[in-house]
């Protein structure tokens, strides 16, 4: 999923914090605490008799072990806080805090997760407007997944769904407005494959399952991901991708049928087969709003894009991202894929089929020429952020401990450095 880079780069920060011993997290991230969140651990830690290891999710609404919410419609906000404790078990807990007219806090409701790790926290109105519901992803060691949601009403924590899944997303797919759907892929029951899609949405007052979708049984290994947009009626719909028999990626669009109340498969005008038109053999080519228009576009490796000179033909590849779903079948977005890097390179339109990337010799990157070589549109390399100074190239984003940088040596159909800035897109990992 595409973001700004900034956004990017402080997810990515964060994912590799989590990824830490529980030891070390702790005292990396105990200084960051504000005041509020060292009261709601002192309550935590009373209310225990004990003291408390803070649990950080990989993702989700919340990076953090805390989360501000009215949990239960009330007009006040709750607070929810996961945590481990000696006492406890291994397992992740989740409390539920009232706010006490003293400032402080007091623990009204905890309840014991799935297992030692959070893999997805976050909060949605699921049931109505007013109140919000909890979501909390486990994963198990053994890699198995279940997304609970819970319920904070009359100072009670109940659990509304408890679900194995493989990938989940939150959106408002039945038109609602007030209230948001839960889709969830769950995993493979059969030995024939195929991926079985399951809407929970509000119903009646209550939020329960109102669809299970079986898509490319025999065709489809698992689910790869899942991405909500707009489409063209300003609906919104979503887009997987799944792992084929074949090894390689496919995507699938689904919207949602008012008339009959159920997902269903969508079919793209002038697209004989979306399963043939999507089908990539980079299974790092997630969908994504790659040019952030609030469509998802699908990428496809553009055998026609070019020309990659060795050893870059092992790296870099031409790709075009389709999203499907505006006027005239929708928006391209034609550029170039680092795959070691996970960076998009987005270019004009007119240098498709004739332009050649070739390796900047004495340097970890690559020239962008026309297609005979004889002309040099820009070079992009990628050096150690502590060996980043340098006159002649700007620096277009920072990818790990390296910074990425460009710089054009003959302008071409708007190719310019701020070109290359705005169109340049960290994936980051998924």
């Amino acid at each position: 999923m595409k973001t700004k880079l900034t956004a990017v780069l402080l997810a990515v920060c964060l994912l590799c914090g989590c990824s830490l011993a529980t030891d070390t997290e702790a005292m990396l991230r105990a200084p960051q605490l504000s005041g509020e969140s060292r009261a709601l651990q002192k309550a935590l830690n009373s209310y225990l008799n004990s003291a408390v290891t803070l649990k950080y999710p990989n993702s989700g609404d919340f990076l953090s072990p805390f989360a501000f919410g009215d949990w239960d419609g009330d007009g006040q906000d709750e607070a929810a806080v996961l945590y481990a404790a000696d006492s406890t078990g291994t397992n992740v807990w989740l409390a539920v805090l009232e706010a006490e007219t003293d400032g402080g806090w007091r623990v009204s409701q905890t309840v014991e997760g799935l297992s030692g790790e959070v893999e997805v926290f976050s909060a949605a109105h699921l049931r109505d407007s007013v109140s919000q519901q909890l979501i909390a992803g486990y994963t198990s060691a053994q890699g198995d997944s279940y997304l609970v949601v819970y319920r904070y009403a009359d100072g009670q924590l109940t659990t509304v769904i408890s679900q194995s899944y493989t990938h989940m997303i939150l959106a408002d797919f039945t038109g609602k407005g007030d209230t948001q759907d839960l889709v969830l892929a769950l995993p493979a029951e059969t030995d024939f494959g195929g991926v079985a899609l399951q809407l929970l949405t509000n119903m009646d007052g209550e939020f329960r399952s109102a669809q299970t979708l079986n898509l490319g049984e025999g065709v489809y290994t698992g689910c790869a991901a899942l991405q909500a947009g707009r489409g063209i009626d300003k609906h919104t719909y979503l887009v997987m991708d799944a792992y084929s028999d074949s090894g390689s990626l496919v995507s699938d669009i689904i919207t949602y049928d008012e008339e009959t109340g159920f997902l269903q498969s969508y079919h793209p005008p002038g697209v004989s087969s979306v399963f043939n038109s999507t089908r990539r053999y980079d299974t790092t080519l997630f969908s994504c709003d790659i040019d952030q228009n609030g469509t998802v576009d699908i990428p496809v490796e553009a055998e026609d894009g070019g020309s990659i000179a060795s050893p870059l033909d092992k790296r870099l590849r031409f790709v075009v991202w389709q999203d499907y779903a505006g006027e005239n079948g929708g928006k391209s977005t034609f550029g170039v894929y680092d795959a070691a890097n996970r960076v998009f390179f987005g270019l004009p339109a007119a240098l498709r089929k004739n332009v050649l990337l070739r390796p900047l010799a004495n340097a970890g990157g690559w020239q962008l020429c026309n297609l005979t070589g004889t002309v040099t549109y820009c070079e992009l390399r990628m050096v150690e952020a502590n060996d980043a100074d340098n006159e002649e190239f700007t620096r277009i984003a920072n990818v790990g401990s390296q910074q990425l940088q460009a710089r054009v040596l003959t302008s071409y159909a708007g190719l310019t450095e701020e070109y290359i800035q705005k169109h340049t897109v960290l994936l980051g990992a998924e």
